[in-house]
């Protein structure tokens, strides 16, 4: 009976050792928990103050491209030239290179899906077929104004309209389009120059109404026009709506000869003549190419929220919408410089809708002694 009662009271003891042991343990973790949650807080603070100081340098980035926003166009390489606005050093890593008006020559380049990257230094894509595309001197001080950057492996001044995205080693990203956006009647950006009445606009100025003629490939004004001279008009548009626009074969300009009260002639004209959109390749009338609204459209960039993002040049010559069948040539009365109304009845796709516009119309005239008329 004393080793039984013995062998009782030692394992009494042993239950408050262990028991006593259970408890330092239960301390021991709750103190780990905190300690391991207190160093978990420091980190996520640590990790927002480093998150919030980056987003700050990122948003003190602003460069921008000074107009015409690419020069200096050499083989198979331009500049570009930009000014930093911002208030530190700004690094570009890439800039991406879109053609969101492919008009230019064959073949099209940087355009949808196969947009071109360029890097920074010697580059390591051959974006364009024309060996690595890179570009230099991707530092900008903050404050250097007419930083020059050069882009070899493609040029951009092909015709056909870019977007040229520079991004930054930070994430910000940088925009320009080339031709740069010209604006009519001194640079105005006013309502007051629009003619729109719809997504589509003209902002008029000397060159938005243009012609080419036999041999002639440079566009030029066509307010007047060579009597009985067939011809290719450019009209150039842009696009007011934030979401793009694609040009239907139907878009076509009509001419509406009106009466002559001021010649000597019988004083009547009754001509009207359609002139339906025609391919971007197209570059005088005895070439055309029939205008493919599903595989070769105008595609027209929706504005941003300063307004359009540049123009896209649309081009007018056939008898027949989606066909060649002619260039219907301006003809004149008998003894005098003919007048001529010319309505432009767009039709074009917006978020899947087909939508049909008369954007405005001017006024031209066919002379026998042009370029100069009476």
């Amino acid at each position: 009976m004393g080793m039984y009662r013995r062998f009782v009271h030692a394992k009494k003891g042993m239950s408050t050792v262990f028991g006593g042991l259970f408890f330092v343990i239960l301390i021991l973790m709750g103190f780990n928990l905190m300690t391991w949650n207190f160093l978990q807080y420091d980190a996520y603070n640590g990790v927002v103050t480093s998150m919030s100081q980056r987003d700050q340098l990122s948003s003190s980035e602003n460069i921008q491209a000074i107009a015409p926003g690419a020069t200096g166009f050499a083989g198979n390489s331009f500049n570009v030239t930009v000014t930093n606005l911002g208030g530190i050093t700004t690094t570009l890593s890439r800039i991406y290179i879109q053609n969101v008006s492919p008009t230019g020559t064959l073949p099209l380049q940087c355009r949808g899906a196969s947009l071109c990257t360029v890097d920074s230094g010697s580059g390591t894509i051959n974006c364009a077929g024309n060996g690595n595309c890179g570009f230099t001197s991707a530092n900008i001080r903050p404050g250097e104004n007419n930083h020059v950057m050069k882009v070899t492996g493609l040029t951009i001044n092909d015709g056909s309209g870019y977007q040229v995205i520079m991004s930054s080693t930070r994430g910000r990203q940088f925009s320009f389009f080339y031709p740069w956006p010209v604006n009519g009647f001194g640079g105005s950006n006013s309502n007051a120059t629009n003619t729109a009445h719809g997504a589509l606009d003209v902002k008029f100025d000397l060159n938005s109404f243009n012609f080419t003629r036999g041999t002639q490939t440079v566009s030029v004004p066509g307010w007047t026009v060579p009597y009985a001279t067939p011809l290719v008009y450019w009209v150039k548009v842009v696009n007011n709506a934030v979401n793009p626009i694609t040009i239907s074969q139907y878009t076509s300009l009509y001419f509406v000869c009106y009466q002559d009260r001021f010649g000597s002639g019988n004083g009547t004209c009754n001509e009207t003549d359609l002139n339906f959109v025609v391919d971007n390749r197209t570059m005088n009338p005895n070439t055309l190419m029939a205008y493919d609204d599903v595989n070769r459209p105008y595609v027209l960039p929706g504005a941003g929220p300063n307004g359009p993002t540049g123009n896209t040049i649309i081009k007018f010559g056939s008898f027949c919408p989606g066909a060649t069948c002619g260039n219907p040539p301006p003809n004149q009365d008998v003894d005098f410089p003919t007048p001529y109304l010319v309505f432009m009845g767009f039709f074009y796709k917006i978020n899947g809708q087909i939508v049909g516009q008369t954007i405005s119309f001017v006024a031209v005239r066919a002379c026998t002694t042009y370029p100069s008329c009476p």
